[in-house]
């Protein structure tokens, strides 16, 4: 089943307008944070089924393109796409999700039709400030073949984890630590949802200013003496990212 440019009211299946209307956000980043408008439909396809500057067509039968039913319905806060496929409409629209970064789409289920992905957000949306019970409902009513439910999950369960400070010992302290820098993650690496969620911790953002530094290319943790800084270096390495301290020569009056 195909979707007209500029008919996409008419011609969308009515589980797929309804999923769009709800626009059905939890808050985790990892699952659907931006929805199209019905009218927009057609034209969030682009970067997916169609290159964005030339107008190519990008969806093929091989394995790991693109393929030739599925349409994005929804993006995470890393703007990783959830889509159906259009002609699974008797099976009801089981959900897919694939990350970027792979250089071919490598797919996985997380809902086995759109209603039950419906039923999900909103529960886990209601249950948003209730990390126990959200955790329940994941393990009893989702489970984990999905990898990107197991991510959800793990977040969900360590984003109140502290990692305790290390007890000093008698060795003289490194020169180094009393440097004056700046602490910045180059790259978030493959666990995203964790090391934004520990950014937010760290720096007390929103949940849009910690979705803006998720997008750049380089994202300031703070500035200060190394000795203050290592134990916010040490938990973003420890997650994957890349962490650089760029020493620098301190303003006059900074400690």
């Amino acid at each position: 089943m195909g979707v007209r440019a500029g008919d996409d009211r008419q011609s969308l299946p009515e589980p797929i307008r309804r999923f769009i209307e709800k626009a059905i956000v939890v808050g985790d980043m990892g699952l659907p944070f931006h929805y199209p408008t019905l009218a927009g439909f057609d034209g969030w396809q682009t970067g997916f089924r169609r290159h964005g500057v030339t107008g190519e067509s990008l969806v093929a039968a091989e394995p790991g393109k693109w393929q030739p039913g599925w349409h994005v319905i929804a993006l995470n806060g890393f703007d990783d796409p959830f889509f159906v496929d259009f002609r699974e409409e008797t099976s009801g629209f089981p959900v897919y999700y694939a990350p970027h970064g792979a250089g071919r789409w490598v797919v996985e289920q997380v809902a086995p039709d759109i209603h039950r992905f419906i039923e999900t957000l909103s529960s886990l949306r209601d249950l948003t400030d209730d990390d126990a019970e959200a955790l329940r409902y994941i393990d009893v009513h989702v489970g984990f073949a999905s990898a990107l439910w197991r991510e959800v999950y793990e977040t969900r369960r360590d984003r109140k984890d502290v990692e305790p400070e290390r007890a000093g010992d008698d060795a003289p302290p490194d020169p180094d630590l009393f440097r004056f820098g700046t602490l910045v993650v180059t790259d978030i690496g493959p666990q995203k949802l964790k090391v934004v969620r520990l950014l937010r911790e760290e720096l007390d953002l929103s949940l849009q200013d910690a979705l803006k530094l998720a997008g750049q290319g380089e994202i300031v943790v703070a500035s200060g003496r190394l000795a203050h800084l290592r134990r916010s270096r040490d938990r973003l390495a420890g997650l994957g990212a890349i962490v650089e301290f760029r020493p620098v020569e301190p303003e006059a009056g900074t400690q």
